[in-house]
This record gives C-alpha cells, sequence and structure tokens, in this order.
C-alpha cells in the first residue's frame, strides 16, 4: 500500500479516529454523525491512497483559482467563500454591538441570519461544483 497524499491521508485516519470516540461512547452522537464521519473519512482515504484521486484533486487544487475567477469575475473568491464571509462579520458584528451597548441580539435577526447563511451555503457549494466539474472537463478534453 503507498501513500500519495500524505495530508489527505492523515486527515481520513484522523476522522476515522473520532470513530472510536463514538463507538466507547465518549463522545455521543447520532446516526447522521456516523455516516457523515464515514462519508468524510473514506473520501480523504481515498484521495490520500488512490494514484487516480490524488491527480485529479491536485489538478483541482491547482487550477480552481484561475477557474474561478473566468467563469464568475474577479470577485468568485467572495462568492465561494460567502459562507465564511457572513459568519464572520454577523458574529463579529453582533459580539460588538454586545459588548459597546450591551445589547443581546433578537432572535427574529438569528433567525433572518441563518436563512442567509443557509442560502449562502447553498449558493456556494453550486459553484464550488461548477468549477470542479469545469476542471474535470477541461482535464478530460486534454487527456
Amino acid at each position: 500500500m503507498r501513500i500519495y497524499n500524505k495530508s489527505a491521508f492523515l486527515f481520513g485516519i484522523l476522522c476515522a479516529g473520532g470513530l472510536f470516540l463514538f463507538a466507547l461512547d465518549i463522545i455521543s452522537v447520532d446516526w447522521w454523525q456516523w455516516v457523515l464521519t464515514i462519508a468524510i473519512s473514506c473520501r480523504y482515504l481515498y484521495i490520500g491512497l488512490s494514484k487516480t484521486a490524488n491527480k485529479q484533486a491536485a489538478a483541482i487544487r491547482q487550477s480552481y483559482k484561475e477557474t474561478a475567477i473566468r467563469l464568475y469575475g474577479k470577485y468568485a473568491l467572495i462568492k465561494t467563500n460567502l459562507p465564511i464571509i457572513l459568519t464572520v462579520s454577523f458574529f463579529g458584528i453582533a459580539l460588538f454591538i454586545r459588548v459597546a451597548f450591551d445589547f443581546i441580539t433578537s432572535v427574529g435577526v438569528v433567525t433572518i441570519f441563518c436563512i442567509l447563511l443557509t442560502i449562502s451555503v447553498v449558493y456556494s457549494i453550486s459553484l464550488d461544483r461548477a468549477i470542479q466539474n469545469t476542471i474535470r472537463d477541461e482535464i478530460d478534453t486534454v487527456q
């Protein structure tokens, strides 16, 4: 057995180690957390142990930024990282308002934020999928 991508392999092992914590009931989880952890672990172990998956992941990693900018313009990286930007902005503003004005963020504002965050996650995932599919198509046409 040969390891082609050490960082992906180690992350897969780390996620698989979480399964032992689940099995020993050190961390109490639901069934869907088992499934999600197994899926993430298998994906990264596959990238770490498969030569073709490692080549494909490396190709996507190398040309992701250029392809994103070519497809979606100069603000593509903002669009693909929108959930992170929204989360940091919201919690930064909420913390500032809490500390400076001693005002707790209302449930309505938090609900609107959660709805916007969900929409931005779906949007960013769809952009990411389109970028990755474009890169895969370009790789296939070259070969």
